[in-house]
């Protein structure tokens, strides 16, 4: 068995009642089979305790006021206090650690939904890189797992990720080719001619960011609207469709994009205006995209959407742009670093965390015609 993992994967350490927004409130935490059973054959003191506040049928933690039942007023929890580390069930003993499962491998990654996971992605300067080590386990066999697809779904990302930190290119063109690669990786699919793909990869490996894909580029975006309006389509498309986690979400997109997409508002000024004054995005751009793309691009061998995967990883990353443009101007043109934290560790629970919600975007960004390759060129 083969085990990925992220260069700064080892850089996590819980920070517990100190965490600005612990995990352990605002949405249900469903408890394992064989923590359950574990649960039920405690005889310590603490059993009483523990049967109380479970949700037998439901399989959860019970909860007081959004709050785990057993997370006391320090922040900490009573279980992990009282019972011991071993006595966590799978999802807390976890967390924020996030995995991938492939035939034959196992893929590791910090959740940006955890502020601490967040700030160590995004105080990275350097590039990411993955490490990959093989570890002595009995083997298994996936039903139907398509070996070649992956194959070149691997290859491919490697690609991807390597266009996306290539700092020569304004952020933009990196953006747009890695766009142009998922689209046509997608209609070789489609087409069942997957024997083709490797050619056209190797031609986009030589074409790179010069005349000729710049022409193409230029021959297929949608002019005849602007990336702002787009955006704003963006939002009110997908908003509305998706549960909502946590109370006040929407009142934040709403206090918190109204002042960037007010009628007079100049987004493109404002744009310049933010990146000038917090120009730390140019790499937590690169970082986040490189996040989307390592986390989910390599799932489509389970469900075959390429393009819709890299078209998530761009309008993600785009929509916290916006929603760090807009904090900017309530915050009276000012952001740091704790700001952007809060922000991605907050987008990232309402779509990471639900999948309901990874579905909708998905099925979203695959189906419906705002979000073709004209359009998502001419956002970037």
């Amino acid at each position: 068995m083969q085990y990925t993992v992220p260069h700064y994967w080892k850089e996590f350490q819980c920070t517990g009642s100190a965490c600005p927004d612990t995990c352990c409130a605002g949405w249900q935490i469903v408890i394992d089979d064989k923590s359950l059973k574990k649960y039920r054959h405690v005889k310590s003191a603490f059993r009483g305790r523990l049967h109380n506040d479970i949700d037998w049928k439901g399989h959860v933690f019970r909860q007081y006021h959004r709050r785990c039942a057993f997370l006391n007023e320090e922040n900490l929890c009573d279980i992990y206090s009282e019972a011991g580390k071993r006595m966590l069930c799978d999802t807390c003993r976890k967390y924020p650690r996030h995995i991938e499962e492939f035939e034959g491998l196992r893929e590791y990654s910090l959740s940006l939904s955890c502020p601490e996971a967040a700030r160590i992605i995004l105080e990275k300067s350097d590039k990411v890189t993955f490490q990959t080590a093989e570890v002595p386990s009995r083997e298994e066999n996936y039903n139907d797992f398509d070996y070649l697809l992956f194959t070149a779904l691997m290859d491919t990302r490697d690609l991807l990720i390597e266009i996306l930190q290539n700092r020569q290119i304004p952020m933009n063109l990196r953006m747009q080719k890695v766009l142009a690669i998922a689209s046509d990786f997608q209609r070789c699919v489609d087409k069942n001619e997957l024997f083709c793909w490797e050619e056209i990869r190797e031609r986009h490996k030589v074409s790179g960011f010069g005349k000729d894909f710049t022409l193409k580029v230029q021959k297929h975006i949608n002019k005849e609207v602007s990336p702002e309006h787009l955006m704003k389509k963006f939002w009110e498309t997908i908003v509305p469709k998706m549960e909502v986690l946590r109370p006040g979400w929407h009142e934040f997109l709403q206090e918190t994009l109204t002042p960037l997409y007010a009628r007079h508002s100049n987004y493109r000024q404002h744009y310049t205006d933010f990146s000038q004054a917090y120009p730390d995005w140019n790499i937590q751009e690169e970082q986040l995209l490189v996040y989307w793309i390592y986390t989910y691009f390599c799932g489509a061998v389970y469900d075959g959407e390429i393009f819709s995967k890299v078209k998530m990883a761009v309008v993600c990353t785009l929509f916290i742009q916006d929603l760090d443009m807009g904090t900017y101007l309530r915050n009276g043109r000012v952001f740091c670093l704790e700001d952007q934290i809060s922000i991605c560790y907050r987008f990232s629970r309402e779509l990471e965390h639900s999948d309901l919600n990874l579905n909708t975007m998905e099925n979203m960004l695959s189906m419906e015609k705002l979000f073709s390759l004209e359009n998502m060129l001419r956002v970037c």
